[in-house]
């Protein structure tokens, strides 16, 4: 029984000795972990939050406002004027009823229409440009305005429809209706079974134009007799309601040559127009013509 006892306070002070121990040990590992990871595990998991679309703070600390830029290429162009020498349906429309464009002649007013669009293809408001429209037409370098006359009637007429493309503008270079060769090169493009010719031996600038008008579709020779320095050729591409005619033709400025729509005349106006200036003594460094007349190629039908 001694014996006993002995052994059971050995087993007592052993079971303390291994007790203590594993205390220390736990106590121990519980210390060694990081500091944020043993107070992380103490605290809640948040929630985070459904919407991840929050502006970001501003360095103040205010929430900037949301602000989306537009791409240049999506934002509407500032819409371009229409180029000159551009008609459209709706401009022609305005022009009749606002009496700028009046039916007259034998061409139909389809091909009146034609005739003035067309010729508005070839305006050029520059010396530059009327250059480059020059050398465009003739298919020539180093083709000159201030001689384009010819070349940019037949142009014009062609564009237009009303005249056949087989022939070369360049034939009417510098034409000369007094020259049989020349004279031949007229009688091709203006047939005498559709076109009549007529002969007028009366300055420009005295001709009664109320009585006998120019009318779209006209072509125009003008001579310049021994007052004059130039001889010229147009095309009359628009009449307006006051009997005024037009034209898209070279012209001498302080600029140099341009090619534009000018007024030939106004019937009443005899100092107003075109054949008015040409015929001025004061305007003859910008050039002079028309002083023995001109000749009128007309059509005598319209063009089927």
């Amino acid at each position: 029984m001694g014996r006993n006892y002995q052994q059971l306070i050995s087993s007592m002070i052993i079971g303390m000795i291994i007790g203590c121990l594993f205390m220390t040990v736990s106590f121990t590992m519980a210390e060694s972990r990081p500091l944020q990871s043993f107070v992380k595990s103490l605290l809640p998991t948040p929630t985070l939050p459904t919407n991840t679309s929050l502006p970001s703070p501003s360095p103040s600390g205010t929430a900037s406002p949301t602000f989306t830029p537009t791409p240049t290429f999506l934002t509407t162009p500032t819409p371009l004027s229409s180029p000159t020498g551009t008609a459209t349906p709706t401009v022609i429309e305005a022009m009749i009823l606002s009496g700028d464009f009046l039916f007259s002649g034998m061409l139909t007013p389809d091909q009146q229409i034609n005739l003035y669009t067309a010729s508005l293809e070839f305006v050029a408001k520059t010396n530059d440009e009327a250059r480059r429209m020059s050398e465009a037409i003739t298919q020539l370098r180093f083709s000159d305005p201030s001689t384009i006359c010819g070349p940019l009637s037949v142009a014009i007429y062609q564009s237009a429809g009303l005249l056949d493309p087989g022939i070369s503008p360049r034939r009417f270079f510098l034409l000369n209706p007094d020259l049989d060769q020349d004279r031949q090169i007229l009688s091709i493009a203006f047939p005498r079974d559709t076109y009549t010719d007529t002969r007028y031996r009366v300055k420009i600038n005295k001709f009664n134009w109320l009585e006998n008008p120019l009318v779209p579709g006209d072509f125009v020779y003008l001579y310049a007799g021994r007052q004059g320095n130039f001889e010229h050729m147009l095309v009359v591409t628009r009449v307006d309601y006051q009997g005024r005619a037009y034209s898209v033709t070279n012209y001498n400025t302080e600029a140099g040559f341009l090619i534009d729509e000018v007024m030939l005349y106004d019937v009443l106006d005899p100092a107003a127009g075109i054949f008015a200036q040409w015929t001025l003594k004061e305007e003859q460094l910008l050039g002079s013509t028309g002083f023995a007349g001109f000749e009128v190629w007309r059509r005598k039908a319209p063009i089927p």
